[in-house]
């Protein structure tokens, strides 16, 4: 039995009364099929609603969660954490911040692919509402400098706010549509129309005027496929993005000391200062490493330099100097409290065999040649010292 598809009549409902017509356990969860309901099921790149039902319609009782919305054959499952038996009545509630989000995000999409289309005839090959952001995939490309003025035609269709119509044509009318779609389509096709700026083939939840999108927001764009992969967000994740950033910006005024439309280069000037002062240290190591090194007395057997200050380069090239006096030479660099980046070099010895020993005796990773071997170690650098030594 197909399930009366409630949000396709009206897709603002948000509550709504059904009867149970099956439920079934599946890993732990639960699967429940209704005779008609709100929840949009997975497809389209749009993920399925989520929300609650309320057994016996009585919604001061104790809700059992719909973890997600799927179809099968033209039933409509909600995946529940609890059953619900065959035959109950129940009051559907969704979670319509979630669901409002996906259907600006995806009408939001829509326009893009739609004003790209008519530009340079690609098409949309790939879409996905992530956590983080929507991704379209075209199969043409684009360049980032044409983003800003994508960005700002998009937003021009949302302040018309144009009508988003849902047409179900008929064969004979279908074949004078000039329409968008992923893939051929058997049975009825549904079209989602925006104006004269898109006409689509889509079975997802939109909007009914491009006014409620609010504002689109372009993130990014990558290289993917053979042709790009733009990442954008819409309504109410679009102007949390933007309060977020915003907020971080402020952040940023305050540390550095300068006005908002300086943070660039506060932040240029702050790393230019940063590499000037690593090269400093650098030098500075370095001076330390050869005047170590410069110390150790001729025919030493053992050393052992455990440095916490060093970068592994420096440490290394110290060292490198230490091997020509002694005739084993370990530089221990702790990275945190029980791990230690370790090097063991000599002039004189195949170090191969002894880098192992290091290796079983305190759980490490590396290798190397026969004049040196390098890895990680987990213990702190005093107890590995003290091992070296004995």
């Amino acid at each position: 039995m197909t399930t009366r598809r409630l949000f396709e009549e009206n897709v603002k409902t948000q509550r709504f009364e059904a009867k149970v017509l099956s439920c079934t356990e599946e890993k732990g969860k639960y699967r429940i099929e209704l005779d008609a309901t709100a929840f949009f099921p997975e497809g389209g790149g749009q993920p399925g609603d989520q929300g609650e039902l309320f057994p016996g319609l009585n919604e001061n009782g104790e809700p059992v969660r719909v973890l997600d919305t799927r179809e099968k054959a033209g039933a409509i499952y909600h995946v529940t954490d609890k059953a619900i038996p065959e035959g109950t009545e129940v009051l559907g509630r969704l979670n319509w911040d979630k669901r409002l989000r996906n259907m600006q995000n995806h009408s939001g999409e829509h326009i893009l692919s739609g004003l790209i289309h008519a530009k340079y005839g690609y098409n949309n090959v790939g879409f996905h509402m992530g956590s983080d952001a929507v991704t379209l995939d075209l199969d043409g490309v684009i360049v980032p400098e044409e983003l800003p003025e994508f960005e700002r035609q998009v937003n021009e269709v949302i302040e018309k706010n144009v009508e988003i119509e849902i047409l179900y044509p008929s064969r004979e009318e279908l074949e004078n549509i000039d329409y968008r779609s992923k893939k051929e389509i058997a049975g009825q096709v549904r079209i989602v129309r925006i104006g004269t700026y898109d006409t689509c083939a889509c079975c997802g939840t939109h909007v009914e005027y491009t006014g409620e999108i609010r504002l689109v927001k372009l993130l990014g764009i990558q290289n993917y496929k053979g042709g790009v992969r733009i990442s954008m967000l819409a309504g109410r994740d679009a102007i949390e993005d933007y309060e977020k950033k915003h907020a971080m910006i402020q952040e940023a005024t305050h540390l550095l000391s300068v006005k908002p439309d300086q943070v660039d280069s506060g932040i240029r000037k702050l790393l230019d200062a940063n590499a000037a002062l690593k090269s400093k240290l650098i030098a500075f190591q370095r001076q330390i490493g050869e005047e170590k090194a410069a110390a150790i007395p001729e025919g030493t057997k053992k050393i052992c330099f455990l440095e916490p200050n060093f970068q592994s380069d420096e440490l290394r090239e110290m060292c490198n100097k230490a091997a020509v006096k002694a005739e084993l030479v370990l530089g221990l660099l702790p990275i945190r409290e029980g791990l230690c980046q370790y090097v063991l070099i000599s002039n004189q010895a195949d170090v191969r065999e002894l880098g192992k020993a290091l290796n079983e005796e305190f759980n490490g990773k590396g290798g190397g040649q026969p004049s040196m071997v390098q890895g990680t170690l987990m213990a702190d650098g005093e107890e590995i010292k003290a091992y070296f030594l004995e």
